[in-house]
């Protein structure tokens, strides 16, 4: 089996390949967990509450609604809450799944 030439990555190499510090891409990667918990949680209220709709999902709150994923992507920019850092999902009531 090859053998690895060092132990850990430094942190610049870790910035490079992840685009933010490692402290950051921590905390981002914990603001979208709590979101994917509370969708996995809420799934049924949304559903009664949000049929055919796109929901914008950011830090474990429900921030926005609509019937376009434009008009949340950009309901979500004017709130401050940065999309690709949210959880975005369209409540789909026919049983399909849709796949982004």
């Amino acid at each position: 089996m090859a053998q690895l030439t060092k132990d850990r990555p430094t942190k610049e190499e870790l910035e490079f390949h992840f685009g933010t510090s490692p402290k950051q891409f921590v905390r981002e990667l914990r603001v979208f967990s709590r979101s994917g918990r509370f969708f996995s949680a809420n799934y049924s209220r949304l559903v009664k509450e949000h049929p055919k709709e796109w929901v914008g999902i950011y830090d474990g709150k429900l921030r926005v609604t609509a019937k376009s994923l434009r008009s949340v992507v950009s309901q979500l920019e004017k709130k401050g809450f940065p999309p690709n850092l949210s959880l975005i999902e369209y409540i789909d009531v026919s049983g399909r799944k849709l796949i982004l």
